[in-house]
């Protein structure tokens, strides 16, 4: 492969100057011949003036048979070996011993016409048993008139030696000369080479990924132009696979930035690209996507059904996919060309599950709300309506109708405070200073309060020494009264809601247990979401607000609150408050 190239050219020129050499002796050698054949006729056109001229006078009775043949056996000279004279008829007039040849005379029939005509011929004889000959016709004219024709029998065999050593020559020069060209060739070849070799190897290592390389520029001509050229698109072309790495490094930060995941397919709905996002969504490997065709990931060929109608028919699809209790988004969009041809198409999943669940939170809050507003207003609307008709009369009536007018509208003004508290709290508009807190005060007054609440619902309270801890006091105090009024809501007779402490090395844990129905366990996720009751019979009173305001409240004092349930048995809610550093 390294002198591939030098030993081709090498070779076709050691062939191109054999040929050459064969051809040229070849054309030398019948050039030579013919221009000796002509000179050596023409050296005979004397003789053979006299013989037509002898064959006329004995033609004439001029002279006698005897002295003809004479005459024309003393004309025969070196290097002819004899004459054939022929009447305009054809007959044989005078014929010497080698013109009696089979193939002379056919030659000398078919020449006859054309020598009767006035013209000379000439014709080389090389298949008869003599040795190489030509056979020149001359007319013999009288007064203007061809009547016969005189044939000579010319030797052309001392042509062989010549050729011979003619040939025997040239095959000594091209042994001798050929090896010497060849090389010759094959140096000043390299020498040619070399530069294109530079190029060929700058090339290869440009192929290879390696834009360093260059080709020699000092060269004159076409070598150097090439090696300019080279070296210019190996410029160019650095520049254009370092753009395009670029962009493929962006388009892969972009697509694994992206909250949904995503694919992208050719025509053959093969993949071609996919993010970080698409291959978690489905539990995928890169190995199970890349270059796989859809329609051999099970997970997602059920989904992606309408893709070959997408990419045939150039038009995009929007629709919802659920299972498992997720709810997928997916988008299918078919990719063109510039000539408007499809390529592929591009599919989004997008994981729409929580704001579906957002959306019907919304839709629940709204109608909760219109529930919770409604109810006190229909009770005031329902009492305002009699005494504005006048129906009730009697005073006691009336001023006990004002007085649950008057519970209703404390119940709505609460209601519309707490939404606002919550809305302040989930939007961190409210702002609750820390400080050092009495734990003990606050849990005992609240007791107290409520100690003397509800007398067949046992309150139980066992103070023990707590730490000063870092917190709001009046936050504490309202969680603790959403707690126990929860506890007391739902606590029957007889039973009992009990308040513990438990002391920790980084903060005090505060749990309001109670008797009471308790929670059903598919509840329990939703107990701190607004406006969720356990009774869905709402017979109960309350807002279904109270829980999450306490949550949101220990949020944002960066405590924690749970709860443990089981039905019928009875509830603990429990929090956390930090302790104070001393």
């Amino acid at each position: 492969m390294k002198n591939l190239l030098i030993r081709r050219i090498t070779i076709l020129i050691s062939i191109a100057i054999l040929i050459s050499s064969v051809l040229v002796a070849f054309l030398g050698v019948l050039l030579w011949e013919g221009i000796k054949a002509d000179n050596r006729v023409k050296e005979f056109v004397p003789a053979i003036s006299v013989v037509a001229e002898c064959t006329i006078q004995y033609q004439d009775g001029n002279i006698s048979k005897d002295t003809y043949e004479k005459i024309l056996m003393n004309s025969l000279k070196e290097y002819i070996r004899g004459y054939s004279v022929l009447n305009a008829d054809g007959t044989v007039v005078f014929t010497a011993e080698g013109l009696k040849d089979s193939t002379i005379n056919t030659m000398m029939n078919k020449s006859l016409d054309e020598v009767l005509n006035g013209h000379e011929t000439y014709e080389k004889i090389y298949q008869s048993k003599l040795n190489p000959a030509a056979l020149v016709g001359v007319p013999i004219v009288k007064e203007d008139k061809s009547i016969g024709a005189v044939f000579v029998l010319v030797d052309m065999a001392d042509f062989l030696p010549e050729r011979k050593r003619f040939f025997q020559s040239l095959l000594i020069a091209m042994i001798v000369v050929i090896p010497f060209v060849i090389v010759l060739s094959y140096v000043v070849l390299k020498r040619i080479t070399k530069p294109v070799k530079n190029v060929v190897e700058a090339a290869i290592s440009m192929s290879q990924g390696d834009f360093s390389a260059r080709a020699d520029e000092t060269l004159k001509g076409e070598i150097g132009l090439l090696g300019r050229t080279l070296n210019k698109m190996s410029i160019d072309l650095y520049k254009n696979v370092s753009q395009l790495f670029i962009e493929k490094n962006r388009l892969h930060q972009v697509l694994n930035s992206l909250d949904e995941g995503m694919i992208a397919v050719d025509e053959n709905k093969k993949i071609t690209h996919f993010n970080k996002v698409f291959l978690e969504m489905f539990e995928l490997t890169e190995d199970e996507v890349k270059g796989k065709n859809v329609d051999d990931i099970h997970v997602i060929n059920d989904e992606l059904y309408e893709l070959t109608q997408a990419i045939e028919g150039k038009y995009s699809i929007v629709k919802n996919y659920e299972n498992d209790n997720v709810i997928m988004r997916i988008v299918i969009a078919s990719i063109q060309d510039e000539k408007d041809n499809v390529v592929g198409a591009v599919v989004l999943f997008r994981d729409i599950t929580e704001l579906e669940k957002l959306e019907k939170m919304r839709r629940d809050y709204v109608a909760n709300v219109s529930h919770e507003l409604r109810s006190p207003l229909t009770s005031i609307r329902g009492l305002i309506e009699p005494l504005m008709d006048s129906f009730v009369t009697d005073e006691d009536d009336i001023k006990r109708y004002y007085k649950i007018i008057y519970k209703e509208s404390l119940r709505l003004s609460r209601l519309v405070d707490d939404i606002m508290e919550l809305s302040r709290l989930q939007m961190n508009e409210a702002v609750i200073e820390k400080t050092s807190v009495d734990l003990d005060s606050i849990i005992e007054m609240v007791y107290e309060r409520y100690n003397l609440y509800d007398e067949e619902i046992n309150l139980v309270y066992n103070p023990a020494p707590l730490p000063k801890v870092y917190t709001n006091y009046d936050r504490i105090e309202q969680i603790l009264v959403i707690l126990l009024d929860n506890a007391y809501k739902f606590t029957q007779k007889g039973g009992q809601i009990e308040i513990i402490t438990e002391v920790r090395p980084k903060d005090v844990l505060v749990t309001v247990k109670d008797t009471g129905t308790g929670i059903k366990k598919e509840d329990l996720p939703f107990v701190f979401d607004r406006f969720y009751k356990s009774d869905k019979s709402r017979t109960k009173k309350g807002s279904g607000l109270g829980l999450s305001i306490a949550k949101e409240i220990l949020n944002l004092m960066g405590e924690k609150i749970k709860v443990k349930s089981e039905y019928g048995a009875g509830s603990s809610f429990e929090f956390t408050v930090q302790i104070c550093d001393l």
